[in-house]
């Protein structure tokens, strides 16, 4: 994850909060993972710049502006405190009146405010008596796959014995608050209806290969070149490349090498950039009797499965780890690929790992031959 992405001020802040709330619940907010603020903390900590002892005395100051307020009106506060959290469910509003009473506002104001009746006070759910256990588990799940959601834990659950429908599943995760921070996205062109939108589909494994460029750097100012390579029917990824520069001569020696555990495909996709259009990429390719399928120019969507799977990488490693070097993002990267291809859920598979769906593909080919997994 590149330096840049957070001041030494908002690092601060996000050090301040991890003081007062669980590291783990911390990193999930700001998208971050639990080691990059412990190297934080290791770094900053006893940071004083003049910056950072500003940012301290406007919070004294707002902290005494806040503690006047208090006392000149407690019920104004109180309910300004409320007034500006979400409390849009009968449930959440429950809840704030408590909270209101425990300030000492009497039960029959706080529920004229928020519209509640007093008898809901006293009463207590059993439901989320229940869930207990459910949500304890996905909580687990959550901190170890901040980027997950509701879905792909299920799918964890369900492994471990505990088996939900969708809608519970969903109703229990929002109801523990663990959605994921929605990310604006900005609006895409509909291209089903464009010509040769994926030419050449894959039907079977080892069929197309697709690769392609994924950049980043270093907190020490490396640079990272990640050249990821997938089987575009198993979505299975195949190999990632982590380098300061990749030619073509390196692109030629990873697929020789892959092609040594694998076997050759028919087809090798990718974009027009030049380490894939360079002369030893396309001599080798027409000696081995490799078909060399380049995507249009401005048309990504063709080369879609590989473009997919570089926004699941960048979201959930690249973004959520603090690489202090490259040695250091080689190894974290690695270890993701794995889980990646062994663990981790694919909703286009059906929500299956990639050994999972050739296995059940090779039964459905061959009825009644068993394949170990």
């Amino acid at each position: 994850m590149k330096r840049a992405r957070f001041t030494d001020e908002q690092i601060v802040r996000i050090l301040q909060e991890a003081d007062k709330a669980p590291v783990a619940e911390v990193a999930k907010r700001h998208g971050v993972s639990e080691p990059s603020i412990y190297i934080w903390r290791k770094k900053f900590g006893d940071m004083g710049t003049d910056d950072v002892k500003r940012l301290k005395l406007l919070e004294q100051e707002n902290s005494r502006l806040k503690k006047i307020l208090a006392e000149r009106d407690l019920e104004i506060e109180v309910m300004k405190e409320i007034t500006g959290k979400k409390v849009v469910s009968v449930q959440a509003r429950l809840e704030q009146a408590r909270y209101a009473v425990d300030r000492g506002i009497s039960q029959r104001r706080a529920c004229a405010l928020l519209q509640v009746a007093r008898s809901g006070l006293g009463y207590q759910q059993r439901m989320p008596v229940k869930d207990q256990p459910v949500i304890a588990a996905m909580r687990s799940y959550s901190e170890q796959y901040p980027r997950y959601g509701a879905r792909r834990i299920r799918i964890f659950l369900r492994r471990d014995g505990i088996v939900l429908g969708r809608d519970r599943a969903a109703r229990i995760w929002a109801g523990a608050g663990l959605q994921m921070p929605k990310k604006r996205t900005r609006k895409r062109k509909d291209h089903m209806g464009s010509p040769n939108r994926q030419p050449f589909v894959a039907t079977a494994p080892n069929e197309v290969w697709a690769y392609d460029f994924v950049f980043d750097a270093c907190a020490n100012g490396q640079k990272l070149k990640c050249l990821t390579l997938i089987d575009e029917f198993t979505k299975e990824s195949l190999y990632i490349d982590v380098a300061g520069s990749i030619k073509g001569k390196r692109v030629v020696q990873i697929l020789e090498e892959v092609i040594a555990k694998r076997g050759y495909p028919k087809v090798l996709r990718s974009d027009n950039g030049p380490e894939f259009i360079s002369t030893i990429l396309l001599e080798w390719a027409v000696a081995k009797g490799l078909h060399n399928l380049h995507i249009e120019p401005g048309k990504p969507w063709q080369n879609g499965t590989n473009e997919s799977f570089n926004g699941k990488f960048r979201d959930e490693c690249l973004a959520l780890n603090w690489f202090y070097s490259r040695q250091h993002a080689k190894v974290i990267i690695e270890t993701w690929r794995k889980h990646y291809n062994l663990i981790r859920p694919h909703s286009s598979l059906d929500y299956q790992t990639p050994l999972e769906f050739v296995s059940e593909w090779r039964n459905n080919l061959n009825p009644g031959v068993h394949v170990s997994k």
